[in-house]
């Protein structure tokens, strides 16, 4: 029986080629993989069974709303799972499909960063267990200290970490800090020095996306902010937050006067290999534009009804919903 990683590999291409209708060659400069090797893949999965009248994938897709969402963004890959489901539903398949896809694009000797919250809690429990060697899960943001341990840092890189044969390292401190003074004596510890150094050079990241329009969202659930500074910073053009860092729709980042953040810079998400965000609803439109606008994403996993919205709010006409020829 093929391994979990390589069968997530055979239906990834399958996908690109069958439903999204995409060239071997272009499916070869997407994934930097050589069109003869794209071609051995294509036949592999026909030998073993995963194509044979439909791609045998383990969550449904809609590939044409992932074709638009790609080609409209100008992502480097989309994935929109199909059907219509309440938003924990929504978030926990596209966190699984995020954990199919992880697996295609993991490889030894890299490290791969993440963030904190439910999404990242639900793609570690969609993680099957794989042996890596040399790959360190990176915590790229302090700790939430919600209470509730599997939302956290620290322990999602521990977790992850362990299914992946890995090794982690993380940042012991909150993440956000009132006093400049203990922030520049906790950056410069050398552990959480370390850390934040190793995200800025990460090969995969993995991230939820934060809404400021979500009074539900972890940072305020967490107490970072109330409801209060959450429409002052609307006021000031926020749409979201990745790694904690407040920014607008053109994915300029916010300041928050007498807060500071202990985490990777959000340029850090700019240099990654695969910089993958992971949502649901259409709520989350404007603060995932805003983090595409950043270029601080270029892989989206997410719903139908936020795909949608992201269309409208782009003024995609219905046109962008056709496949691409060959």
């Amino acid at each position: 029986m093929l391994m979990d990683a390589r069968i997530d590999l055979l239906v990834y291409i399958a996908e690109l080629y069958y439903q999204q209708g995409l060239s071997q060659q272009r499916i070869s400069k997407m994934t930097n993989m050589s069109r003869p090797t794209i071609s051995r893949l294509l036949n592999e999965a026909k030998e073993t069974g995963v194509v044979e009248i439909v791609v045998h994938s383990p969550i449904l897709k809609n590939p044409q709303l992932s074709y638009a969402i790609r080609t409209t963004f100008g992502l480097r890959d989309a994935i929109v799972i199909a059907g219509t489901y309440d938003y924990d539903k929504a978030l926990h398949r596209s966190a699984e499909a995020a954990a199919n896809f992880l697996n295609t694009v993991l490889e030894n000797n890299q490290t791969l960063g993440i963030s904190w919250g439910k999404p990242l809690q639900y793609l570690c429990d969609a993680m099957k267990p794989t042996n890596y060697y040399n790959l360190n899960v990176v915590q790229m943001a302090g700790c939430l200290g919600t209470g509730n341990p599997h939302f956290d840092g620290l322990e999602l890189a521990l977790e992850i970490s362990k299914k992946l044969d890995g090794t982690y390292s993380n940042i012991y401190a909150p993440v956000y800090v009132d006093s400049e003074l203990v922030y520049s004596y906790l950056i410069a510890e050398p552990q959480i020095e370390t850390t934040l150094k190793r995200a800025l050079t990460t090969d995969v990241i993995v991230t939820g996306i934060g809404s400021l329009q979500d009074p539900e969202s972890t940072l305020e659930k967490a107490g970072y902010y109330n409801d209060k500074q959450r429409m002052e910073l609307l006021s000031r053009g926020g749409v979201g937050h990745l790694l904690a860092r407040m920014f607008d729709k053109d994915g300029n980042e916010l300041n928050i006067p007498g807060r500071y953040t202990i985490t990777a810079p959000l340029s850090a998400m700019q240099h990654a290999q695969w910089s993958i965000g992971i949502s649901a609803s259409a709520m989350k439109a404007e603060a995932v534009l805003g983090a595409i606008h950043g270029k601080y994403l270029n892989m989206l996993v997410i719903d139908e009804t936020l795909a949608y919205r992201m269309l409208e709010l782009a003024g995609a006409k219905a046109d962008y919903l056709t496949s691409e020829n060959p």
